[in-house]
């Protein structure tokens, strides 16, 4: 280490020292913290336990530090505790700088457990505490089953707002969703959540329920949810709410205060929204219920008409609907004395209603309407007779097929370019133009190699513009 004299400043001495890269930093701190640590024993809880490959990762915490660790495949048989999320383990190792990654690592070899860890217990005795003030205990509110809007608390641009907005847009499009921004932790998560709660259930934002979503996350991560400040905001909303913090293993304090509590952000949205599809069939089925209700009340009516027509006061109602409406219209009057004499209005109106339908003019407009379609009939047939329907398309058609015709021809033209081209290239003639000889034997021949040709043996010897005879001599 270098000693800086009185006199001289210590800008002055970092000006003059050489800066190191960080490769070579990295090095002389691994240099001088692995051999010092290459045996350590260290306790924590353990969270957020991953498995690559054949390894395992996961990282030993304490309240205000954190460290990674390790446990190579070769090292896990030998371990003696297999590690898991919560647990408080006392682990033994060597502490190892990556220094592509610029991170440390304690590199496992021995685990034991050292009992549950803080934050677990912690957990529990929040949870005992806040269920000894009743507020786990309370009377659950029943969500609106055709909610108008919907009011979400969840972090602007996360995975969890995300899947609520994916599946509310597929079950409940029309569905009006009223979003409360707040950090889903860190120092400001607690603050945004009280303040988001107590924003959007007010009257003035019309919403009819309230989902608290954030995404999945270590004990650490979501520590957040198990304020008390925040579980007392829950319990005490006015709107009811459903909670889908964290994944299906994760359960939070305000999981326990909630309405509801869904197993993800993606099940909440479920809960809260409902179904087009399966409204859409139970109206059907009502439908189609109702529809069969009216068909057999018909049937009883049409019974009821009859026998009252076949009554001696009656019998003259046939008759009546051949021929004029005014005699139609008097034995009306007729049967609401009738009707009247039998004390119910209700089949007075549909006994009515029945001899308006079978009036003689209900007859003509259904065959007039009838005789209007087999006029447009009629002239669509003239139309495809005389190939005026057919003009226009075979005007479009020819209008197309002057380029088609133009467009084929510059392809084949292109394609007997092409073949000539190949032509040309394999023309034997073509290489006598640039000075070769080409030369055969007694049969014709072409001779291709020397050891081919003995002495005194004729050739034809053939250029560009005739042939020559030649005699080969040793």
């Amino acid at each position: 280490m270098a000693i800086v004299p009185a006199a001289e400043t210590a800008d002055d001495h970092f000006m003059d020292d050489a800066p190191l890269s960080v490769k070579r930093l990295l090095e002389q701190i691994k240099a001088r913290i692995e051999a010092p640590f290459s045996a350590v024993c260290v306790v924590g809880e353990v969270s957020n336990l991953r498995t690559s490959g054949k390894h395992w990762y996961f990282t030993l915490k304490e309240e205000g530090a954190a460290l990674q660790c390790a446990v190579w495949a070769g090292s896990q048989r030998l371990l003696g505790h297999t590690p898991r999320d919560g647990e408080r383990v006392v682990l033994k190792g060597s502490l190892n700088l990556y220094v592509a990654g610029g991170s440390l690592t304690l590199a496992v070899t021995h685990c034991e457990k050292a009992g549950a860890g803080d934050l677990q217990a912690r957990l529990r005795q929040l949870e005992a505490e806040l269920r000894a003030e009743g507020l786990f205990d309370r009377p659950t509110r029943p969500l609106p089953r055709f909610p108008k809007r919907i009011g979400v608390v969840a972090a602007l641009g996360g995975a969890a707002l995300r899947d609520v907005l994916e599946v509310c847009s597929k079950r409940a499009p029309g569905l009006d969703l009223l979003i409360a921004p707040a950090a889903a932790q860190g120092d400001r998560c607690i603050p945004e959540n009280l303040s988001a709660l107590q924003e959007i259930q007010d009257e003035h934002w019309g919403c009819d329920a309230i989902l608290l979503v954030r995404g999945g996350g270590s004990l650490e991560d979501l520590w957040a949810f198990n304020d008390p400040r925040l579980v007392r905001a829950v319990a005490g909303c006015r709107l009811p709410i459903v909670t889908g913090v964290g994944h299906e293993i994760d359960t939070t304090l305000v999981d326990l205060a909630a309405d509801i509590r869904a197993a993800t952000p993606s099940h909440a949205a479920l809960v809260v929204t409902p179904d087009l599809a399966a409204l859409k069939g139970e109206v059907e089925r009502r439908e189609n219920a109702l529809l069969h209700i009216m068909q057999w009340r018909l049937r009883g009516l049409e019974s009821t008409l009859n026998l009252l027509s076949d009554s001696p006061g009656m019998h003259a109602v046939p008759q009546a609907l051949d021929r004029t409406g005014v005699r139609l219209v008097a034995l009306s009057h007729r049967l609401k004395l009738a009707g009247s004499s039998l004390g119910t209005s209700v089949r007075l109106a549909d006994l009515h209603l029945r001899l308006h339908l079978a009036h003689p003019r209900q007859k003509l407009d259904q065959t007039s309407h009838k005789l209007g379609i087999l006029r447009q009939r009629m002239l669509h047939a003239s139309e495809l007779a005389s190939g005026e329907s057919t003009r226009p398309r075979l005007l479009e058609s020819l209008r197309r097929l002057d380029p088609a015709v133009m467009n084929l021809l510059w392809r084949r033209h292109q394609r007997l370019d092409l073949l000539k081209a190949n032509l040309v290239g394999l023309d034997p003639t073509g290489p006598l133009s640039r000075g070769f000889v080409l030369a055969k034997d007694g049969r014709g021949r072409p001779i291709t190699s020397a050891s081919a040709v003995h002495p005194g043996e004729v050739a034809n010897l053939q250029w560009l513009d005739g042939e020559r005879t030649a005699r080969f001599e040793k």
